[in-house]
């Protein structure tokens, strides 16, 4: 069973423990990333620890940037061994999110985003307001004063 990209960002907002789920959204949302076939991502958590646990030391030697990756490592410490996960994966250019689901893609448990060694993250600013709204509310605000 797959899953969109609107389905996993809407999965992502309601996902409130998760501290990076605006950072991951605002990745899934770019036109440019792709949900990408990962034929390996049935897991357990006791595997998805193993594994993470060992990308995070490879990260750290390799001067990888990621975010969520501690937070992820935390999440998934607190479940059981043998708690079935999904993994889906997500990829624009050089960069990788990696988004770990409970086994029936119900809730999200983790997120990590990375690039390649020596490539920041990319940035994503909440939008600014419009400017005429600014302009409007300041010509309010002396059409009260008067």
């Amino acid at each position: 069973m797959s899953i969109t990209k609107p389905e996993l960002s809407a999965l992502l907002a309601s996902a409130h423990r998760v501290p990076e789920r605006e950072r991951i959204a605002a990745f899934l949302r770019d036109p440019a990333t792709e949900i990408i076939d990962n034929p390996f991502s049935a897991t357990r958590a006791a595997a998805a620890r193993n594994t993470w646990a060992g990308r995070n030391f490879d990260f750290r030697v390799m001067g990888v940037e990621a975010a969520g990756l501690t937070d992820l490592l935390s999440a998934l410490a607190e479940l059981p061994a043998s708690e079935p996960l999904v993994e889906d994966i997500a990829r624009s250019g050089p960069h990788t999110a990696s988004i770990v689901l409970s086994g029936d893609r119900s809730r999200v448990v983790g997120v990590a985003l990375y690039g390649k060694p020596g490539t920041a993250l990319p940035r994503f600013v909440a939008p600014r307001p419009r400017r005429r709204a600014i302009a409007a509310t300041q010509l309010d605000l002396f059409a009260d004063a008067g």
